[in-house]
């Protein structure tokens, strides 16, 4: 992981730019205008993040004639949900031991795994949702 991931995390780091993903993820491809209605913003502001989340490699932009819809970029979506899960399985993160102090190693780490395969399931259905 490298500096693209921190710029996927930097991007996804402001409520707005998550709002707008969240918007694209239940309407589909919208142009600026729409979105920008749709979260109360103005357009030359929605732009913006927009080109930061197009920069992040999470939104894609096609040119439909004069309309220029923005529509999430699911492969993108899926890649960061695998970066986050890379992060959270470091078999060396010992976050949670001081809640599992009398346990063994072996345990604690089967339920860390079974929390995370657990996580995963939910994100594989959002992107099913998302097809």
């Amino acid at each position: 992981m490298g500096s693209d991931t921190s710029e996927i995390f930097k991007a996804l780091s402001v409520p707005s730019r998550i709002h707008i993903l969240s918007l694209l993820k239940h309407h589909g491809p919208m142009p600026v205008k729409d979105i920008a209605e749709a979260v109360g913003m103005s357009s030359p502001a929605v732009s913006q993040h927009l080109k930061i989340l197009r920069s992040a490699g999470m939104v894609l932009a096609k040119r439909q004639g004069y309309s220029v819809p923005y529509e999430l970029d699911v492969a993108a979506l899926h890649d960061c949900c695998g970066r986050m899960i890379q992060l959270c399985a470091c078999p060396n993160c010992k976050g949670d031991a001081k809640h599992h102090a009398d346990e063994s190693d072996t345990e604690r780490l089967l339920q860390k795994r079974e929390r995370l395969l657990a996580q995963l399931q939910h994100i594989e259905e959002e992107l099913e949702a998302l097809r």
